[in-house]
């Protein structure tokens, strides 16, 4: 029986990614119709999990930051640190597992793609079918089918957003910049330095240019 494309594809990805800040493949099965997938377990659930469920402890703003600073390093890893470029297509709280000291682990590696040698500039894929989360695609993904690391950074560029508890799409549609602090979670009024609130801010606002050659690379985030 003909191993399935994507099944094939996600397990083959993990096995040449090697991060700490990556969800590690223990071990895999294909008999008959079964199809089973083993990774290393993340007693924490998702980030999605801890930003929206009230029952769980709320995140400080110092976790919040190991977090992102956690993704960012997987990401910057993906982009330039393999020998081959990987774009994931699909960075979203749901995808990114914490562990049980709360390190982030960027899963599902399913629609990713991978791009030329890491050593050169990236040059971007164009795609037929756009798939992944439609609220956090890049505008040339969404709209054109174009593929390239500037559509990774755009979409960590919303995680950011969501880790501040901002609804992304009243973001997008109605961004005035004096809301990005008075819409935050209630939870972190007070708890930010100045100087550690505006340097979040501008890399948010650097990662969510519309323009993909305006967008710093993640080595650079």
């Amino acid at each position: 029986m003909t191993v399935p494309l994507e099944f094939k594809k996600e397990v083959e990805m993990l096995c040449q990614l090697h991060h700490p800040n990556i969800i590690s493949l223990i071990g895999f099965c294909h008999h008959g119709k079964e199809k089973i997938a083993v990774y290393e377990y993340t007693d924490n659930g998702t980030l999605h999990d801890y930003l929206n469920n009230k029952d769980k402890e709320p995140l400080s703003w110092e976790k919040r930051l190991d977090i992102c600073i956690g993704v960012a390093r997987a990401l910057h890893y993906l982009h330039s640190g393999v020998k081959r470029a990987v774009f994931h297509r699909d960075i979203n709280p749901i995808n990114i597992l914490l562990d049980r000291n709360m390190m982030p682990k960027l899963a599902n590696f399913v629609i990713s793609l991978q791009g030329g040698l890491s050593t050169l500039k990236p040059k971007q894929i164009k795609v037929d079918k756009i798939v992944g989360t439609s609220a956090l695609m890049a505008p040339e993904y969404a709209i054109h089918g174009i593929v390239t690391d500037k559509c990774d950074v755009y979409s960590f560029g919303l995680v950011l957003l969501h880790m501040v508890g901002h609804n992304v799409l009243n973001y997008l549609i109605q961004y005035e910049e004096h809301t990005l602090e008075e819409t935050m979670d209630p939870i972190l009024k007070g708890k930010i330095a100045p100087e550690c609130w505006q340097v979040f801010t501008s890399v948010i606002q650097s990662c969510l240019e519309y323009e993909a050659d305006e967008r710093p690379t993640m080595g650079e985030v």
